[in-house]
């Protein structure tokens, strides 16, 4: 398993070629991807495998104006991210798949899979606007201890068996990261997001491949993002 030294973008080259080395052992790899950028990465460098790129649900977006702390405010290179969109005058970022990179994934085969995120739904919406905390928000936070890209792993793979792309009981290699980039690697057995706690067929966390030493915590009420 590589640790690396902290969290972030900084991590994707060496986080792809640690999956690169495993990924003829595997018939799948879900990508969290939110503008597509990475999936694009993983699927240029790795060709015996599928990919799945697994992005955002419509409407979410970077609310620049509210990234005054957080990990825009405290990883270098999204700090570099939201500087930028600021010079650019820009107040808010569509969380989406951008034409471009669309359009590559498409020349390069790998389904684009958006939907509702299992741990980040109605649950957010009811912690955010009703300030209730419901047990979904405590799984979520238990498994960014990890790391953030931990949840994020599973969510993907959640949503990608619910799309009917990949099968259940199948080891998966899933790589996510911290908002933007990949620092975590796993192989998951996936499963339905109705399975997940199923005591034959749920969702097994099988290998941890990589990950930042550290996690970080985003805040409960994240603030930067809508």
């Amino acid at each position: 398993m590589r640790v690396f030294e902290r969290p972030g973008p900084a991590n994707t080259d060496e986080t792809i070629e640690i999956v690169k080395k495993v990924a003829s052992q595997y018939r799948y790899i879900v990508v969290a991807s939110i503008t597509g950028e990475c999936a694009v990465r993983v699927a240029e460098r790795i060709r015996n495998t599928a990919i799945v790129c697994v992005t955002c649900p419509q409407g979410m977006g970077w609310e620049v104006d509210h990234m005054h702390s957080g990990p825009f405010e405290d990883i270098p290179e999204l700090q570099k991210v939201r500087d930028e969109w600021k010079e650019r005058g820009l107040s808010r970022v569509p969380m989406q798949v951008t034409p471009e990179n669309k359009q590559k994934l498409t020349m390069l085969n790998v389904p684009i899979i958006q939907g509702t995120i299992p741990f980040f739904g109605p649950s957010f919406s009811m912690r955010l606007h009703l300030q209730q905390v419901t047990s979904l928000d405590i799984l979520a936070k238990t498994l960014e201890l990890i790391s953030t890209g931990t949840l994020v792993c599973l969510e993907c793979v959640l949503m990608a068996v619910d799309s009917g792309v990949i099968p259940e009981q199948e080891p998966v290699l899933a790589v996510a990261g911290t908002e933007r980039g990949l620092d975590t690697a796993w192989v998951i057995s996936s499963c339905a997001s109705a399975n997940l706690f199923h005591p034959l067929k749920g969702g097994r966390f099988v290998e941890l491949l990589a990950k930042p030493g550290l996690s970080y915590q985003p805040a409960m009420d994240i603030e930067y993002l809508r």
